[in-house]
């Protein structure tokens, strides 16, 4: 086979080897050129990142955030910028929740934010948002105040559902929850924003609370009420502030 190659090349004219020769001349040509134009992609003087837009409604994140994540990453060029890396840097930052970037050519990065949305303190140290998940972040950039949830680690999501389905029915009353705990094993206790204390127990919470409701108007006018326990099957017990004594409903 090799003496056929061989023979091959020997009877080949010289178009043939002036064709090969201008045939490797382009190749070479061609690789130069794409390591030329690689190397000028690469180099941020060349091509620099010179525009950062931050998009979204924001109240938590300042641009200066994302400028401040982004920084080290906008020193390279904007072909050299990954998005990807980007984003996972922008996603860090305490109040982002989720976040899309894109170039836009030729010097601008874009930054789409989606906020925490802060639900809850949980148990002190971490906020729940709407989707029952653990975050932490600066708590002096919120701009309103937020209930406590107090419960086992592990039922966030357990403890926001009861929070919420307690703070509605409430809210059609004109009253408030500041302060949920519930137990290890579901007991629940509830605080009012009027500092009024409600024990629920772990079964049929809101229609305990409905009861607690329906005697409410009078509980207040006759008593200066400190708790109410609502763990029995029929009426209830009240704590007054002033006697320290209970009376039955």
């Amino acid at each position: 086979m090799w003496q056929k190659i061989r023979c091959w090349f020997e009877k080949a004219e010289w178009p043939f080897w002036i064709g090969f020769l201008f045939f490797v001349v382009v190749v070479v040509s061609c690789v130069q050129l794409t390591s030329s134009a690689q190397q000028w992609l690469l180099d941020s003087s060349q091509l620099p990142v010179r525009y950062l837009e931050v998009e979204g409604n924001t109240q938590y994140v300042e641009d200066a955030d994302v400028q401040l994540a982004l920084n080290e990453l906008m020193q390279k060029s904007f072909y050299a910028l990954d998005v990807n890396e980007a984003q996972q840097k922008v996603e860090h930052l305490d109040w982002v929740y989720w976040a899309a970037i894109r170039k836009e050519w030729p010097a601008t990065i874009k930054v789409n934010l989606v906020e925490q949305r802060p639900l809850v303190f949980w148990n002190g140290d971490f906020i729940l948002n709407h989707q029952g998940q653990v975050f932490q972040a600066d708590t002096s950039r919120l701009v309103y105040s937020l209930p406590a949830l107090f419960g086992p680690e592990g039922e966030e999501l357990k403890a926001l559902q009861l929070f919420t389905d307690y703070s509605e029915l409430l809210s059609l009353y004109g009253l408030k929850a500041k302060e949920m705990t519930m137990s290890e094993r579901y007991a629940v206790h509830l605080t009012l924003s009027n500092d009024i204390k409600l024990n629920l127990g772990r079964e049929n919470g809101i229609a305990r609370i409905k009861r607690f409701l329906e005697f409410y108007p009078a509980l207040i006018e006759q008593h200066q009420v400190e708790y109410v326990d609502l763990r029995y099957d029929t009426g209830f017990a009240v704590g007054e502030q002033i006697m320290q004594s209970e009376t039955a409903g």
